[in-house]
């Protein structure tokens, strides 16, 4: 989908999420069994990282790509907004999703031929900054800038709080799938979950990841997704970069508000 880039329009995005956020605050009951809970999504480390997570290329990133003989087919390349980077004397190279050691697979294949020695090395010189973006019902909605690892806990901090008037126990996490879908998890971020030891403050977000606090739960939480990232993302401006089906219909609305 072709929507200008949100990252430079953060305080027209501010005043969208805001509009946004109201909108939504409204609806009534959450059918948590509609989506998953967070078990089994990764926590953050005490080290700031996702044990056993490996970095992979994403759009923006700088490569030095550099072949140990063959040295007139060094690359010092950014990775374009479309996922694909561009070298001499071949196609063009999807890098986007891969990481620095695929994609040096990757290479040397395209090169096996054509050098006599394909060998090659990649590494990622400088990275895109990520976001992720926390709205409904806390002091402050935005777009949070993600330098390291951040949890839930931590972004709703950086997001001013809870409102008095949360659904803490009814939070939504939208995270993009590999097929650029949003999927939808079910957090409890209650007082009552937290003493029965659930860990759902912890769960380590993803660039791009939506983190939605609702003022009272949510009637039909698959349809909401869909409306929620369509309202925010596609006509608000904004892009994360997220695919969502305009014809998406569950067929079994509670109260009918979408």
């Amino acid at each position: 989908m072709a929507i200008k880039d949100w990252f430079g329009a953060s305080a027209k995005f501010l005043v969208s999420a805001v509009l946004v956020g109201g909108l939504l605050g409204g609806c009534t009951t959450i059918k948590t069994e509609q989506m998953p809970g967070a078990e089994g999504l990764p926590l953050l480390g005490e080290d700031g990282v996702v044990p056993g997570l490996q970095y992979r290329i994403r759009p923006g990133d700088d490569l030095d790509i550099k072949f140990y003989t063959a040295k007139d087919y060094d690359e010092s390349t950014p990775v374009r907004p479309d996922g694909y980077i561009s070298m001499q004397r071949v196609d063009d190279i999807k890098a986007a999703g891969l990481t620095p050691n695929e994609l040096r697979r990757v290479i040397s294949e395209r090169y096996t031929g054509k050098v006599s020695d394909p060998s090659v090395s990649v590494m990622v010189k400088s990275f895109k900054g990520f976001r992720v973006y926390i709205g409904g019902e806390v002091a402050k909605p935005q777009v949070i800038p993600m330098d390291g690892g951040i949890t839930v806990m931590q972004a709703i901090y950086r997001a001013g709080g809870l409102r008095y008037t949360a659904h803490p126990d009814s939070v939504v996490l939208i995270r993009k799938s590999p097929n650029g879908e949003p999927k939808s998890y079910h957090l409890d971020l209650s007082d009552k979950a937290i003493e029965l030891g659930k860990n759902d403050m912890a769960v380590a977000l993803s660039p791009y990841d939506v983190i939605y606090v609702p003022r009272s739960p949510i009637a039909n939480a698959n349809l909401w997704v869909q409306q929620y990232i369509t309202d925010l993302l596609l006509f608000k401006g904004i892009n994360f970069g997220f695919s969502v089906n305009r014809n998406y219909n569950s067929g079994d609305s509670s109260d009918g508000s979408f």
